[in-house]
C-alpha cells in the first residue's frame, strides 16, 4: 500500500515521502504555478535531487512539474549506501513513485521520463519490465550508456558478475572533471557528502540483471515520443554504442540530438537551459496531440 507524507518546504519545492518496504523514499518536487507537463527524472550512480537545484525551478517556470526520487540508499532516502537491492526491489520503487505522480497529476497532463546516465539504464529496464502499467507520453535517455556490461564484458565475465554475491567495494573512477569544467560544480561534486562513490560488487550483479531487461526484451514499448540526448562528446559514455542499443531498443522510432558540449552532466555546464527548454517542449508536443 503506498502512503504518501508531504514535509512543507517552499511554494516552489516541496519533499514527498513515498512510503515502501522497508524505506522511506524522497521524491523531490518542483511545482510550477500553472501545470501543463510533467518530467520524472532518475538519476545516476552517484548524483542525487539536491544536483538539480537550478534545472528545477527552470522547469517549473516552464509549466512543468520536475519530480526527482533519491533512489534507495541515495540522497536523503533510506537504505544502505554503496548498496543497490534487488532488481525487483529497484523497479517497484519507481513504479510506485511514477504512479503517485500520475494520480496527482492526473491523467490528461503529458508526463516524460527522462533518465541520466545509469538512470537511464534503470528507466530502460523498467519500460520493459511487464508488471509496469503507469501510462507515460515520451522517454529521453541522457548521456546513457545503454547495455554497458554488456558491450564491456565478455560472456564469461558478465556470467561471474552475475554469480558474484560478494560486498567487496567496486570504485565507479568518476572524476568531477568528466562531468563539468565550471570549478563552481566541481566542488560541488567533489565535497557532496551524499554522493555515491562505491558500489558492492553484488550491485554491479544487480545492475547487470536490469540490463537484461531492455538487453533481451520481449516487450514492445509503447508507441511514445523517445528521444537520446547527450553533449557531442562524452568522456564517460561509448556514444556509438549506446546510440546502436538505443536504436534497437525503440525499433528506429526515436531521434538523437546532440547539444555543444563535450562533458556528462548536461546540466552543469553552460547548455543547462537549452536542455531544460527542448525537454519541456518535447514534453508538452505529445500531450498537445494527445488533447487533439
Amino acid at each position: 500500500m503506498l502512503e504518501l507524507t508531504r514535509a512543507p518546504q517552499s511554494t516552489r519545492k516541496e519533499i514527498v515521502t513515498v512510503r515502501r518496504p522497508g524505506a522511506d523514499l524522497a521524491l523531490h518536487v518542483w511545482r510550477p504555478g500553472t501545470l501543463k507537463g510533467a518530467v520524472f527524472y532518475f538519476h545516476g550512480l552517484q548524483s542525487h535531487a539536491g544536483w538539480l537545484w537550478e534545472a528545477g525551478p527552470q522547469f517549473a517556470d516552464n509549466d512543468i512539474a520536475f519530480y526527482v526520487l533519491d533512489r534507495r540508499g541515495s540522497g536523503i532516502s533510506d537504505g544502505e549506501r554503496s548498496e543497490i537491492p534487488d532488481a525487483r526491489t529497484v523497479l517497484d520503487d519507481y513504479a510506485a513513485a511514477i504512479a503517485a505522480v500520475r494520480a496527482e497529476i492526473g491523467e490528461d497532463i503529458p508526463l516524460t521520463l527522462f533518465g541520466h546516465c545509469l538512470g537511464g539504464s534503470f528507466m530502460a529496464a523498467l519500460m520493459h519490465d511487464p508488471a509496469f502499467q503507469v501510462p507515460y507520453d515520451g522517454a529521453v535517455f541522457c548521456s546513457t550508456w545503454l547495455g554497458k556490461l554488456h558491450a564491456t564484458l565478455s560472456d564469461g565475465e558478465r556470467a561471474a558478475l552475475a554469480a558474484d554475491n560478494s560486498t567487496e567495494p567496486w570504485d565507479a573512477g568518476l572524476e568531477s572533471a568528466d562531468f563539468t569544467d565550471d570549478p563552481k560544480y566541481r566542488r560541488y561534486i567533489d565535497n557532496d557528502d551524499l554522493a555515491v562513490r562505491t558500489l558492492t560488487r553484488r550491485s554491479r550483479a544487480v545492475l547487470l540483471r536490469l540490463e537484461e531487461y531492455y538487453m533481451n526484451a520481449g516487450r514492445e514499448l509503447p508507441d511514445v515520443p523517445a528521444a537520446f540526448v547527450s553533449g557531442l562528446t562524452d568522456p564517460i559514455v561509448d556514444l556509438d554504442d549506446a546510440h546502436k542499443t538505443y536504436i534497437e531498443m525503440t525499433r528506429g522510432r526515436g531521434s538523437l540530438h546532440k547539444f555543444p558540449t563535450g562533458k556528462h552532466y548536461l546540466f552543469y555546464t553552460g547548455v543547462r537551459r537549452g536542455l531544460v527548454n527542448w525537454t519541456s517542449a518535447f514534453t508538452l508536443l505529445p500531450g498537445l496531440e494527445h488533447r487533439g
